[in-house]
Protein backbone atom coordinates (compact mmCIF):
# COMPACT_ATOMS: atom_id res chain seq x y z
CA UNK A 1 0.00 0.00 0.00
CA UNK A 2 2.92 2.34 0.66
CA UNK A 3 4.27 1.70 -2.83
CA UNK A 4 0.78 2.22 -4.25
CA UNK A 5 0.43 5.55 -2.44
CA UNK A 6 3.84 6.71 -3.64
CA UNK A 7 3.07 5.77 -7.25
CA UNK A 8 -0.30 7.48 -7.01
CA UNK A 9 1.25 10.74 -5.81
CA UNK A 10 4.05 10.62 -8.40
CA UNK A 11 1.79 9.79 -11.34
CA UNK A 12 1.63 12.51 -14.03
CA UNK A 13 -2.07 11.67 -14.29
CA UNK A 14 -2.60 13.27 -10.89
CA UNK A 15 -1.44 16.61 -12.27
CA UNK A 16 -3.35 16.07 -15.50
CA UNK A 17 -6.49 14.83 -13.73
CA UNK A 18 -8.47 18.10 -14.19
CA UNK A 19 -7.59 18.04 -17.89
CA UNK A 20 -8.75 14.41 -18.12
CA UNK A 21 -12.07 15.35 -16.53
CA UNK A 22 -12.42 18.25 -18.96
CA UNK A 23 -11.76 15.94 -21.94
CA UNK A 24 -14.17 13.40 -20.49
CA UNK A 25 -17.00 15.93 -20.25
CA UNK A 26 -16.12 17.50 -23.59
CA UNK A 27 -16.44 14.14 -25.36
CA UNK A 28 -19.56 13.28 -23.37
CA UNK A 29 -21.48 16.45 -24.24
CA UNK A 30 -19.66 17.65 -27.34
CA UNK A 31 -20.27 14.57 -29.48
CA UNK A 32 -24.06 14.66 -29.06
CA UNK A 33 -26.72 15.18 -26.41
CA UNK A 34 -29.65 13.12 -27.63
CA UNK A 35 -28.53 10.35 -25.25
CA UNK A 36 -29.67 12.36 -22.23
CA UNK A 37 -32.70 10.64 -20.75
CA UNK A 38 -32.17 7.27 -22.49
CA UNK A 39 -30.33 4.77 -20.27
CA UNK A 40 -28.64 2.56 -22.92
CA UNK A 41 -27.60 5.57 -24.99
CA UNK A 42 -26.31 7.38 -21.90
CA UNK A 43 -24.31 4.24 -21.05
CA UNK A 44 -22.85 4.21 -24.55
CA UNK A 45 -21.97 7.89 -24.38
CA UNK A 46 -20.10 7.35 -21.11
CA UNK A 47 -18.28 4.34 -22.60
CA UNK A 48 -17.23 6.18 -25.79
CA UNK A 49 -14.95 8.35 -23.64
CA UNK A 50 -12.56 5.39 -23.39
CA UNK A 51 -11.70 6.00 -27.04
CA UNK A 52 -9.57 8.88 -25.71
CA UNK A 53 -8.91 7.84 -22.10
CA UNK A 54 -7.56 4.45 -23.17
CA UNK A 55 -4.68 5.74 -25.34
CA UNK A 56 -3.88 8.36 -22.70
CA UNK A 57 -3.57 5.65 -20.04
CA UNK A 58 -1.38 3.59 -22.37
CA UNK A 59 1.07 6.47 -22.79
CA UNK A 60 1.19 7.37 -19.09
CA UNK A 61 1.47 3.73 -18.06
CA UNK A 62 4.45 3.27 -20.42
CA UNK A 63 6.14 6.33 -18.93
CA UNK A 64 5.50 5.17 -15.36
CA UNK A 65 6.70 1.62 -15.94
CA UNK A 66 10.02 2.71 -17.42
CA UNK A 67 10.80 5.37 -14.86
CA UNK A 68 12.89 3.22 -12.51
CA UNK A 69 15.06 1.90 -15.34
CA UNK A 70 15.62 5.41 -16.70
CA UNK A 71 16.65 6.57 -13.21
CA UNK A 72 19.16 3.73 -12.81
CA UNK A 73 17.14 2.13 -9.99
CA UNK A 74 16.90 -1.62 -10.88
CA UNK A 75 19.12 -2.67 -7.97
CA UNK A 76 17.04 -0.58 -5.56
CA UNK A 77 13.87 -2.23 -6.80
CA UNK A 78 15.37 -5.69 -6.49
CA UNK A 79 16.52 -4.94 -2.96
CA UNK A 80 13.08 -3.76 -1.87
CA UNK A 81 11.26 -5.68 0.88
CA UNK A 82 8.52 -6.68 -1.54
CA UNK A 83 8.81 -8.76 -4.74
CA UNK A 84 9.25 -6.85 -7.99
CA UNK A 85 5.85 -7.92 -9.31
CA UNK A 86 4.15 -6.29 -6.33
CA UNK A 87 5.88 -3.00 -7.02
CA UNK A 88 4.89 -3.23 -10.69
CA UNK A 89 1.33 -4.10 -9.67
CA UNK A 90 1.20 -1.04 -7.41
CA UNK A 91 2.50 1.10 -10.27
CA UNK A 92 -0.12 -0.19 -12.72
CA UNK A 93 -2.87 0.03 -10.10
CA UNK A 94 -2.06 3.71 -9.49
CA UNK A 95 -2.44 4.47 -13.19
CA UNK A 96 -5.70 2.51 -13.42
CA UNK A 97 -7.06 4.17 -10.28
CA UNK A 98 -6.78 7.65 -11.76
CA UNK A 99 -8.05 6.45 -15.13
CA UNK A 100 -11.07 4.78 -13.57
CA UNK A 101 -11.77 7.87 -11.45
CA UNK A 102 -11.94 10.00 -14.60
CA UNK A 103 -14.11 7.33 -16.25
CA UNK A 104 -16.40 7.21 -13.19
CA UNK A 105 -16.87 10.98 -13.26
CA UNK A 106 -18.17 10.73 -16.83
CA UNK A 107 -20.45 7.79 -15.98
CA UNK A 108 -21.93 9.51 -12.93
CA UNK A 109 -22.42 12.72 -14.89
CA UNK A 110 -24.28 10.82 -17.61
CA UNK A 111 -26.47 9.22 -14.96
CA UNK A 112 -27.24 12.46 -13.12
CA UNK A 113 -28.28 14.41 -16.20
CA UNK A 114 -30.45 11.49 -17.39
CA UNK A 115 -32.39 10.83 -14.19
CA UNK A 116 -35.04 13.48 -14.82
CA UNK A 117 -36.12 12.22 -18.27
CA UNK A 118 -35.10 8.57 -18.30
CA UNK A 119 -37.53 7.23 -15.72
CA UNK A 120 -36.91 3.92 -13.87
CA UNK A 121 -33.61 2.21 -14.51
CA UNK A 122 -29.94 3.10 -14.56
CA UNK A 123 -26.86 2.89 -16.76
CA UNK A 124 -26.49 -0.53 -18.38
CA UNK A 125 -23.55 -2.36 -16.73
CA UNK A 126 -22.54 -4.20 -19.91
CA UNK A 127 -21.54 -0.95 -21.64
CA UNK A 128 -19.63 0.27 -18.58
CA UNK A 129 -17.78 -3.05 -18.25
CA UNK A 130 -16.86 -2.88 -21.92
CA UNK A 131 -15.31 0.55 -21.36
CA UNK A 132 -13.51 -0.67 -18.23
CA UNK A 133 -11.99 -3.59 -20.14
CA UNK A 134 -10.67 -1.16 -22.76
CA UNK A 135 -8.94 0.94 -20.11
CA UNK A 136 -7.31 -2.12 -18.51
CA UNK A 137 -6.15 -3.48 -21.89
CA UNK A 138 -4.48 -0.25 -22.97
CA UNK A 139 -2.96 0.54 -19.58
CA UNK A 140 -1.52 -3.00 -19.44
CA UNK A 141 -0.10 -2.79 -22.95
CA UNK A 142 1.54 0.52 -22.09
CA UNK A 143 2.93 -0.82 -18.81
CA UNK A 144 4.49 -3.86 -20.48
CA UNK A 145 5.97 -1.77 -23.29
CA UNK A 146 7.38 0.72 -20.77
CA UNK A 147 9.08 -2.04 -18.78
CA UNK A 148 10.71 -3.52 -21.87
CA UNK A 149 11.57 -0.28 -23.71
CA UNK A 150 11.89 2.42 -21.03
CA UNK A 151 12.11 5.45 -23.28
CA UNK A 152 10.83 8.68 -21.76
CA UNK A 153 9.23 9.88 -25.01
CA UNK A 154 9.30 7.33 -27.81
CA UNK A 155 7.54 4.43 -26.04
CA UNK A 156 4.71 6.51 -24.49
CA UNK A 157 4.00 8.27 -27.79
CA UNK A 158 4.01 5.03 -29.79
CA UNK A 159 1.76 3.36 -27.22
CA UNK A 160 -0.75 6.20 -27.19
CA UNK A 161 -0.91 6.53 -30.97
CA UNK A 162 -0.87 2.78 -31.54
CA UNK A 163 -3.73 2.17 -29.12
CA UNK A 164 -5.82 4.94 -30.65
CA UNK A 165 -5.30 3.58 -34.17
CA UNK A 166 -6.07 0.05 -33.00
CA UNK A 167 -9.43 1.21 -31.67
CA UNK A 168 -10.34 2.16 -35.23
CA UNK A 169 -8.49 -0.51 -37.22
CA UNK A 170 -8.94 -3.78 -35.34
CA UNK A 171 -11.21 -6.35 -37.03
CA UNK A 172 -13.09 -6.67 -33.75
CA UNK A 173 -14.42 -3.82 -31.66
CA UNK A 174 -13.37 -2.79 -28.19
CA UNK A 175 -16.13 -0.20 -27.95
CA UNK A 176 -19.50 0.71 -29.46
CA UNK A 177 -20.64 4.12 -30.69
CA UNK A 178 -24.41 3.73 -30.36
CA UNK A 179 -26.77 2.06 -27.91
CA UNK A 180 -30.34 1.99 -29.24
CA UNK A 181 -32.81 0.29 -26.88
CA UNK A 182 -33.71 -2.34 -29.50
CA UNK A 183 -30.20 -3.77 -29.18
CA UNK A 184 -27.99 -4.90 -26.30
CA UNK A 185 -24.52 -6.30 -25.66
CA UNK A 186 -24.14 -10.07 -25.48
CA UNK A 187 -22.60 -11.23 -22.18
CA UNK A 188 -20.13 -13.68 -23.77
CA UNK A 189 -18.18 -11.19 -25.96
CA UNK A 190 -18.01 -8.74 -23.03
CA UNK A 191 -16.74 -11.50 -20.70
CA UNK A 192 -14.08 -12.54 -23.23
CA UNK A 193 -12.83 -8.97 -23.49
CA UNK A 194 -12.69 -8.72 -19.69
CA UNK A 195 -10.72 -11.98 -19.55
CA UNK A 196 -8.30 -10.64 -22.15
CA UNK A 197 -7.88 -7.44 -20.11
CA UNK A 198 -7.17 -9.30 -16.85
CA UNK A 199 -4.70 -11.66 -18.54
CA UNK A 200 -2.81 -8.70 -20.02
CA UNK A 201 -2.74 -6.97 -16.63
CA UNK A 202 -1.19 -10.04 -15.00
CA UNK A 203 1.34 -10.32 -17.83
CA UNK A 204 2.24 -6.63 -17.56
CA UNK A 205 3.31 -6.95 -13.91
CA UNK A 206 4.84 -10.46 -13.94
CA UNK A 207 6.68 -10.58 -17.29
CA UNK A 208 10.46 -10.83 -16.80
CA UNK A 209 12.55 -7.96 -18.16
CA UNK A 210 14.10 -8.27 -21.59
CA UNK A 211 17.77 -9.28 -21.59
CA UNK A 212 19.54 -6.05 -22.47
CA UNK A 213 23.17 -5.06 -22.26
CA UNK A 214 22.55 -1.66 -20.83
CA UNK A 215 23.63 -1.34 -17.22
CA UNK A 216 20.41 0.30 -16.21
CA UNK A 217 18.18 -2.57 -17.31
CA UNK A 218 16.66 -4.93 -14.78
CA UNK A 219 18.51 -8.26 -14.81
CA UNK A 220 16.42 -11.23 -15.86
CA UNK A 221 17.56 -13.32 -12.85
CA UNK A 222 15.56 -10.99 -10.60
CA UNK A 223 12.31 -12.73 -11.53
CA UNK A 224 11.57 -15.95 -9.54
CA UNK A 225 10.62 -19.07 -11.45
CA UNK A 226 7.09 -19.27 -10.08
CA UNK A 227 6.46 -15.68 -11.24
CA UNK A 228 7.83 -16.63 -14.65
CA UNK A 229 5.35 -19.51 -14.67
CA UNK A 230 2.50 -17.11 -13.93
CA UNK A 231 3.74 -14.84 -16.70
CA UNK A 232 3.84 -17.76 -19.11
CA UNK A 233 0.31 -18.76 -18.13
CA UNK A 234 -0.91 -15.20 -18.64
CA UNK A 235 0.68 -15.17 -22.11
CA UNK A 236 -1.20 -18.34 -23.02
CA UNK A 237 -4.44 -17.03 -21.54
CA UNK A 238 -4.02 -13.70 -23.37
CA UNK A 239 -3.56 -15.44 -26.70
CA UNK A 240 -6.53 -17.73 -26.07
CA UNK A 241 -8.73 -14.80 -25.08
CA UNK A 242 -7.55 -12.77 -28.08
CA UNK A 243 -8.43 -15.62 -30.43
CA UNK A 244 -11.78 -16.02 -28.67
CA UNK A 245 -12.77 -12.37 -29.16
CA UNK A 246 -13.82 -12.74 -32.83
CA UNK A 247 -14.98 -16.31 -32.19
CA UNK A 248 -17.39 -15.10 -29.49
CA UNK A 249 -19.54 -13.48 -32.18
CA UNK A 250 -21.17 -10.10 -32.56
CA UNK A 251 -20.79 -7.74 -29.64
CA UNK A 252 -24.17 -6.04 -30.10
CA UNK A 253 -27.29 -7.95 -31.15
CA UNK A 254 -31.04 -7.43 -31.37
CA UNK A 255 -32.79 -7.26 -28.04
CA UNK A 256 -35.80 -9.59 -27.78
CA UNK A 257 -39.12 -7.78 -27.50
CA UNK A 258 -40.09 -10.14 -24.69
CA UNK A 259 -37.30 -8.70 -22.51
CA UNK A 260 -39.50 -5.80 -21.40
CA UNK A 261 -43.10 -4.65 -21.52
CA UNK A 262 -43.56 -1.93 -24.17
CA UNK A 263 -44.73 1.49 -23.05
CA UNK A 264 -47.96 2.34 -24.94
CA UNK A 265 -50.01 5.54 -24.95
CA UNK A 266 -52.41 7.43 -27.19
CA UNK A 267 -52.97 11.20 -27.38
CA UNK A 268 -56.74 10.95 -27.06
CA UNK A 269 -59.79 8.81 -27.61
CA UNK A 270 -59.91 7.58 -31.19
CA UNK A 271 -56.26 8.38 -31.84
CA UNK A 272 -53.81 5.65 -32.84
CA UNK A 273 -51.79 4.12 -30.03
CA UNK A 274 -48.00 4.37 -29.98
CA UNK A 275 -45.81 1.70 -28.36
CA UNK A 276 -42.11 2.29 -27.66
CA UNK A 277 -39.30 0.66 -25.75
CA UNK A 278 -39.49 1.82 -22.10
CA UNK A 279 -36.08 3.48 -22.44
CA UNK A 280 -37.52 5.80 -25.13
CA UNK A 281 -40.29 7.12 -22.91
CA UNK A 282 -39.11 10.72 -23.35
CA UNK A 283 -40.15 10.63 -27.02
CA UNK A 284 -43.64 9.30 -26.34
CA UNK A 285 -45.46 12.69 -26.02
CA UNK A 286 -44.15 13.82 -29.43
CA UNK A 287 -44.87 10.45 -31.03
CA UNK A 288 -48.45 10.25 -29.76
CA UNK A 289 -49.18 13.74 -31.11
CA UNK A 290 -47.71 12.70 -34.46
CA UNK A 291 -49.94 9.63 -34.51
CA UNK A 292 -52.95 11.79 -33.64
CA UNK A 293 -52.31 14.07 -36.62
CA UNK A 294 -52.16 11.02 -38.88
CA UNK A 295 -55.45 9.68 -37.55
CA UNK A 296 -57.73 9.67 -40.61
CA UNK A 297 -56.86 13.09 -42.13
CA UNK A 298 -59.02 12.11 -45.15
CA UNK A 299 -61.90 9.61 -45.47
CA UNK A 300 -59.83 7.33 -47.70
CA UNK A 301 -56.70 7.58 -45.57
CA UNK A 302 -56.65 4.98 -42.82
CA UNK A 303 -54.26 4.87 -39.90
CA UNK A 304 -53.28 1.63 -38.13
CA UNK A 305 -54.65 1.20 -34.64
CA UNK A 306 -51.13 1.00 -33.18
CA UNK A 307 -47.71 2.25 -34.26
CA UNK A 308 -44.85 0.15 -32.88
CA UNK A 309 -41.23 1.20 -32.49
CA UNK A 310 -38.67 -0.80 -34.42
CA UNK A 311 -37.83 -4.07 -32.70
CA UNK A 312 -41.09 -4.56 -30.84
CA UNK A 313 -42.75 -6.62 -33.59
CA UNK A 314 -39.99 -8.47 -35.40
CA UNK A 315 -41.00 -11.37 -37.60
CA UNK A 316 -39.62 -13.52 -40.40
CA UNK A 317 -41.12 -11.02 -42.84
CA UNK A 318 -39.28 -8.06 -41.34
CA UNK A 319 -40.13 -5.18 -39.06
CA UNK A 320 -42.34 -2.31 -40.15
CA UNK A 321 -41.85 -0.30 -36.98
CA UNK A 322 -40.67 3.30 -36.79
CA UNK A 323 -37.24 4.34 -35.63
CA UNK A 324 -36.01 7.28 -33.57
CA UNK A 325 -32.56 7.88 -35.04
CA UNK A 326 -30.10 9.92 -32.95
CA UNK A 327 -32.89 11.68 -31.12
CA UNK A 328 -34.81 12.75 -34.25
CA UNK A 329 -38.52 11.87 -34.41
CA UNK A 330 -38.47 12.96 -38.06
CA UNK A 331 -37.29 9.46 -38.96
CA UNK A 332 -40.30 8.10 -37.09
CA UNK A 333 -42.56 10.34 -39.19
CA UNK A 334 -41.20 8.70 -42.36
CA UNK A 335 -42.03 5.17 -41.15
CA UNK A 336 -45.40 6.13 -39.65
CA UNK A 337 -46.45 7.90 -42.87
CA UNK A 338 -45.44 4.84 -44.85
CA UNK A 339 -47.66 2.68 -42.64
CA UNK A 340 -50.63 5.00 -43.19
CA UNK A 341 -50.08 4.88 -46.95
CA UNK A 342 -49.91 1.07 -46.98
CA UNK A 343 -52.93 0.79 -44.70
CA UNK A 344 -54.91 3.05 -47.04
CA UNK A 345 -53.81 1.98 -50.52
CA UNK A 346 -51.75 -1.15 -49.94
CA UNK A 347 -48.32 -1.88 -51.34
CA UNK A 348 -48.33 -0.12 -54.71
CA UNK A 349 -45.99 -0.99 -57.58
CA UNK A 350 -46.89 1.01 -60.70
CA UNK A 351 -45.19 0.09 -63.99
CA UNK A 352 -41.77 1.66 -64.34
CA UNK A 353 -42.92 3.91 -67.18
CA UNK A 354 -45.72 5.43 -65.06
CA UNK A 355 -43.58 8.29 -63.82
CA UNK A 356 -46.52 10.40 -62.70
CA UNK A 357 -47.87 7.61 -60.51
CA UNK A 358 -44.52 7.24 -58.75
CA UNK A 359 -44.41 11.01 -58.32
CA UNK A 360 -47.91 10.99 -56.81
CA UNK A 361 -46.88 8.35 -54.29
CA UNK A 362 -43.88 10.42 -53.23
CA UNK A 363 -46.06 13.52 -52.99
CA UNK A 364 -48.62 11.85 -50.72
CA UNK A 365 -45.96 10.28 -48.52
CA UNK A 366 -44.16 13.59 -47.96
CA UNK A 367 -47.44 15.36 -47.30
CA UNK A 368 -48.21 12.77 -44.61
CA UNK A 369 -44.76 13.29 -43.08
CA UNK A 370 -45.26 17.05 -42.90
CA UNK A 371 -48.71 16.59 -41.41
CA UNK A 372 -47.43 14.21 -38.74
CA UNK A 373 -44.69 16.63 -37.71
CA UNK A 374 -47.12 19.53 -37.34
CA UNK A 375 -44.42 21.93 -38.49
CA UNK A 376 -43.69 24.01 -41.52
CA UNK A 377 -41.85 21.83 -44.06
CA UNK A 378 -38.78 24.06 -43.93
CA UNK A 379 -38.48 23.28 -40.21
CA UNK A 380 -39.44 19.62 -40.53
CA UNK A 381 -36.76 19.00 -43.17
CA UNK A 382 -34.03 20.90 -41.35
CA UNK A 383 -30.87 18.82 -41.05
CA UNK A 384 -32.08 16.07 -43.41
CA UNK A 385 -30.09 15.13 -46.48
CA UNK A 386 -32.91 14.18 -48.86
CA UNK A 387 -31.93 13.43 -52.43
CA UNK A 388 -34.03 12.55 -55.47
CA UNK A 389 -37.29 13.89 -54.01
CA UNK A 390 -36.96 17.59 -54.78
CA UNK A 391 -40.14 17.64 -56.88
CA UNK A 392 -42.10 15.82 -54.18
CA UNK A 393 -40.77 18.20 -51.53
CA UNK A 394 -41.89 21.21 -53.54
CA UNK A 395 -45.36 19.79 -54.26
CA UNK A 396 -45.96 18.54 -50.69
CA UNK A 397 -44.71 21.81 -49.22
CA UNK A 398 -47.12 23.87 -51.32
CA UNK A 399 -49.99 21.56 -50.47
CA UNK A 400 -49.30 21.51 -46.72
CA UNK A 401 -49.33 25.32 -46.63
CA UNK A 402 -52.67 25.53 -48.45
CA UNK A 403 -56.13 25.62 -46.86
CA UNK A 404 -57.83 22.43 -45.74
CA UNK A 405 -60.18 22.41 -48.72
CA UNK A 406 -57.31 22.90 -51.16
CA UNK A 407 -55.36 20.08 -49.49
CA UNK A 408 -58.31 17.71 -49.89
CA UNK A 409 -58.61 18.62 -53.56
CA UNK A 410 -54.86 18.15 -54.11
CA UNK A 411 -54.86 14.77 -52.37
CA UNK A 412 -57.76 13.57 -54.50
CA UNK A 413 -55.89 14.60 -57.65
CA UNK A 414 -52.73 12.80 -56.54
CA UNK A 415 -54.65 9.68 -55.63
CA UNK A 416 -56.27 9.71 -59.05
CA UNK A 417 -52.86 9.08 -60.63
CA UNK A 418 -52.53 5.76 -58.76
CA UNK A 419 -54.45 2.88 -60.32
CA UNK A 420 -55.85 0.56 -57.59
CA UNK A 421 -54.88 -2.38 -59.80
CA UNK A 422 -51.24 -1.57 -59.08
CA UNK A 423 -51.75 -1.99 -55.34
CA UNK A 424 -52.23 -5.07 -53.20
CA UNK A 425 -53.01 -5.33 -49.48
CA UNK A 426 -49.94 -5.00 -47.32
CA UNK A 427 -48.95 -8.17 -45.48
CA UNK A 428 -49.01 -7.87 -41.71
CA UNK A 429 -45.64 -8.00 -39.97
Amino acid sequence: MNAYGIELRRSPLLTAFPAMIAIDLLVLFGRSRYWIGVWPEASTAAQVVTLFLGPALAGVSAWQAGRSSRSGMPETVLAAARPVWRIEAARLAATLTLGFLAYAVGCLTAAVVSFDKAGPGFLWPSYLLLGASTLVIFASVGHLAGRWWPSAAFTPIVCALGCFISMLALPFKLNVLAGPPDQHLRPLPVAVRLLFALALAVLAVTAPPLRRSADRQMPAWGTPWHIRGIAGGSVALSLIALAAVPAAGELRVDRPATAVKPLCERAGKGSPQVCVWPEHRKYLPDLTRMAQRLGNPQPWLKSPDTFHEYGLQRSDMGDGGFDVAEGHVRTAAIAMSGQVFKESLGRCRPPHEEKRAWQAMDNILLWLEYRSMGQDPSIADKGLQMQGVESAQKAATQASRASQAEQQKWLAQERGHIDPAWCEPDAEF
